[in-house]
């Protein structure tokens, strides 16, 4: 076998497989979901998720919105969710027509009538430094910056939905065989979904 050969092979077994921790993460949070707010249907847990579970909104709220470490990586991985969702095609599965995407984001289920929204801003971002507050003052009117050229609404209840309308949109098309698991592209976003779910879901 040549050198080319054996740095691809080595090469392809290094890299990581992100689908089953994803999924694996989404059972535990389905798990949690269940238990807390007693649903029958996904739909209705979901909605709960969104309204109801501050244990997760107030640690998304601290990764979206703080200087330390931890804050500065889930930007990072959440602006690499965005581009991962820029280069795919995901549709929801209620209007398949629309894709999934921070351009294009369930905010409100609206009893199966959502409006889509975009989570994206333009204009300048807030500047985050070592003094920022751990919590959001939700009256400011400034915008996050996830890196150099990407910016999103300083809103973390909204952004939050979103988020979860996409994980659970993503666990979806995984689930019902609609994303295929081999494509670079697809791995990138499953990559990015898990390594933000993980650090929101830290404290539970």
């Amino acid at each position: 076998m040549s050198n080319p050969e054996i740095i691809k092979l080595w090469k392809e077994k290094a890299e990581i497989d992100y689908i089953p921790p994803f999924m694996s993460l989404w059972v535990s949070l389905n798990a949690w979901m269940k238990d807390r707010f007693k649903y029958d249907k996904d739909r209705d847990g979901l909605e709960a998720l969104k309204d109801s579970a501050p244990v997760l909104l107030d640690k998304f709220k601290e990764l979206i919105g703080t200087q330390s470490i931890n804050g500065v990586l889930f930007r990072g991985y959440f602006g690499g969710l965005h581009r991962a969702l820029s280069s795919v095609r995901i549709p929801y599965n209620i209007r398949p027509n629309e894709m999934v995407s921070f351009e294009c984001c369930i905010i409100d289920w609206n009893h199966g009538d959502p409006q889509f929204e975009s989570i994206l801003t333009e204009g300048e971002a807030s500047n985050l430094s070592s003094e920022t507050p751990t919590e959001f003052d939700e009256t400011r009117q400034e915008t996050i910056e996830l890196d150099d050229d990407l910016t999103v609404e300083n809103n973390p209840g909204r952004l939050f939905a979103a988020y979860i309308e996409i994980v659970y949109q993503v666990r979806c098309a995984l689930f019902h065989g609609d994303l295929a698991p081999t494509l670079k592209e697809n791995k990138k976003v499953i990559q990015h979904l898990y390594l933000t779910l993980s650090m929101v879901m830290e404290d539970i």
